[in-house]
């Protein structure tokens, strides 16, 4: 089966916008099976009051549980940019002087190293707004974005798969920059592990373990087989290291938060899940995933 990927992100500043269309009701495949598999989650968090030990403080639990499961664009939006303010609050950040910061359009000494970088991911956002001349001020938006980040977070800078982050929150936020870097510095700075960009990768790689032991516990059988999967590979290979198979799949579905495998709105649905609970969301996404492909 080949997944429907996110149809547009990225919009221009002012401009209305553009009507994507919609699953037909009822539509099966992995995104329903997802959404059901986050509802179930939901209630379950609803009953379980040592669940909300979980959340951060200075998270009102309430916001979280009078959201409505089926949000438009719009709600995505202000829940987004009211977690997003919170966090930044609660680091005591000049917000203006940021901004005048992050898009001075006066060149940095990095901006032409990272400006690079960021060009030569953007036409492989995999969104059809950035493709060919028409989605040209769509791409200025999203580099501005990009580098507005890099320079906020010097650490991090700019790493492969920012792009597809950055388009889909673009889309949220309906093309305004400000409002993009806002929700990127939250979740990238607050929700998901520390070091999971970096150059080494070196939390995405301790999420990948941990998912590998997850996938023995959860789905043996399939864990088996991919099991012997691998030791067949390695032995054709001569012996040579093959990283895991489920390396293949699963670490492009974590960094970029399954933004370029499944339908846009269960992608929202699931980005949602991940600002409130956490990066274990994606686990349970991609168990449910394998789950499927197991079948």
């Amino acid at each position: 089966m080949r997944p429907e990927r996110l149809s547009g992100a990225g919009r221009r500043p002012r401009a209305g916008p553009r009507q994507r269309q919609r699953p037909p009701q009822g539509s099966g495949g992995v995104g329903s099976i997802i959404s059901n598999v986050l509802r179930k989650r939901n209630g379950i968090s609803r009953s379980a009051p040592r669940l909300l030990c979980t959340l951060e403080p200075g998270v009102d639990t309430r916001l979280k549980f009078t959201i409505e499961p089926s949000l438009g664009k719009n709600g995505f939006q202000q829940v987004w940019l009211t977690l997003a303010d919170q966090y930044l609050h609660s680091i005591s950040i000049d917000w203006e002087k940021t901004l005048r910061f992050a898009f001075n359009e006066r060149s940095n000494p990095d901006d032409d190293s990272l400006g690079i970088q960021i060009v030569k991911d953007l036409h492989r956002t995999g969104c059809s707004s950035y493709s060919g001349q028409e989605g040209e001020q769509d791409r200025v938006v999203l580099k501005r974005v990009l580098l507005a980040y890099a320079r906020w977070n010097k650490s991090v800078g700019y790493c492969q798969g920012f792009n597809v982050l950055a388009a889909l929150i673009l889309e949220v936020t309906e093309g305004h920059e400000s409002d993009a870097l806002k929700v990127m510095i939250y979740l990238i700075d607050k929700v998901l592990p520390e070091s999971y960009f970096a150059n080494n990768l070196r939390a995405l790689s301790v999420d990948m373990a941990v998912f590998r032991d997850l996938l023995r516990l959860k789905l043996p059988r399939l864990s088996q087989h991919l099991h012997q999967l691998q030791k067949a590979a390695n032995k054709e290979a001569g012996g040579s290291y093959e990283p895991p198979l489920t390396n293949v799949f699963t670490m492009q579905w974590f960094l970029t938060m399954f933004a370029t495998c499944l339908p846009a709105a269960t992608v929202l649905k699931i980005w949602d899940s991940v600002f409130f609970e956490g990066s274990e969301v994606l686990f349970r996404v991609a168990i449910a995933i394998w789950e499927r492909l197991g079948e």
